[in-house]
């Protein structure tokens, strides 16, 4: 797909929305540029209004990266990353790269990403605060895109916890580990985000003080899902080791069964065994007595249930 290029500016108290020719050479306000599916071109005709760092383009054209924040002398270039849908390999995600400076804005990302388009929807309010109130408005959107899915994996370990107390199933064990690898990739996205958003509100050139707070609300949102990630993590840790102890009581259960039964027939092999032998002097019953087979027989079924009965008894079966 080719890039596009939206330029966002209040003129007159009106949000204009056009491509990049058309903003003002003196517009003085704040200026939102959206890139979306960026190639060179694109960010080369940016930089021609908006001077970009060469190393943060370069980060922009391979996705995906690392949340990390970078601060330059006239601007500050972020890297964010939203977790979007959970599978079987993890976390899809999706990125969004930010230039911010003290009146313009530059947004890259790849694909369309619903946090933003909230924001556009809107981007006459937040631009009219200020460009900083736009960051928070595009960040505070994506974390809070975050705790549904946590809350999805949380109610996916409590529904497996109840199942593996009942019966631990081999399927119920590539859910879990399902859930733990998601847990993983969330940790490792949310993890540096918490320091990227309290750098950002450190950041007195581009960020107003009345915005700081709103800033470490953010970052306490960020806290709280990382607390709640560690907190589930734990969780899904004892949740395999709930299956792995149900699977071990289940397998001494039928390894105690096995046991049982061996050790009934024992004494049954011992008997078999013995009249099996071709000696027949000295042998009671006698081998020529029609009532000898019945007399074996019934001294084995004898055994066998005196045995069952012991070990009922001892509760070993």
């Amino acid at each position: 797909m080719s890039a596009r290029i939206t330029a966002r500016w209040i003129a007159e108290g009106v949000l204009r929305s056009d491509g990049l020719d058309a903003v003002p050479d003196d517009l003085t306000g704040p200026l939102w540029i959206d890139v979306a599916d960026p190639d060179e071109a694109a960010l080369a005709a940016v930089s021609e209004r908006i001077a970009l760092p060469p190393l943060a383009v370069e980060d922009c054209l391979h996705f995906p990266q690392r949340p990390k924040l970078d601060t330059y002398h006239d601007l500050s270039f972020a890297i964010w990353l939203l977790p979007q849908v959970v599978t079987d390999d993890g976390v899809v995600t999706h990125e969004i790269d930010m230039f911010l400076g003290e009146e313009h804005l530059v947004t890259v990302h790849s694909a369309d990403v619903p946090a933003l388009s909230r924001v556009i929807d809107r981007a006459d309010a937040h631009l009219a605060r200020g460009v900083e109130w736009t960051v928070h408005a595009i960040l505070d959107e994506a974390v809070d895109e975050v705790f549904p899915i946590v809350d999805a994996v949380a109610d996916d370990l409590e529904e497996l916890e109840d199942l593996i107390l009942a019966e631990a199933r081999p399927e119920y064990l590539q859910r879990l580990y399902a859930a733990k690898r998601t847990l993983v990739a969330l940790r490792r996205i949310v993890s540096p985000e918490r320091d990227v958003v309290r750098s950002l509100a450190r950041l007195e050139a581009f960020v107003e003080p009345d915005a700081y707070m709103y800033f470490e609300d953010i970052g306490d949102h960020l806290a709280r899902l990382g607390d709640a990630i560690e907190t589930y993590r734990d969780v899904a840790n004892g949740t395999m080791d709930l299956f792995l102890s149900a699977q071990s009581n289940r397998m001494n259960g039928i390894m105690k069964q096995l046991t049982v039964v061996a050790t009934i027939f024992m004494p049954l092999t011992l008997i078999s065994g013995i009249y099996g032998m071709n000696v027949l002097r000295g042998m009671w019953p006698p081998a020529n007595a029609a009532w000898s087979f019945m007399a074996i027989i019934v001294a084995m079924a004898v055994i066998a249930v005196w045995m069952v009965l012991f070990f009922r008894r001892k509760d070993w079966w």
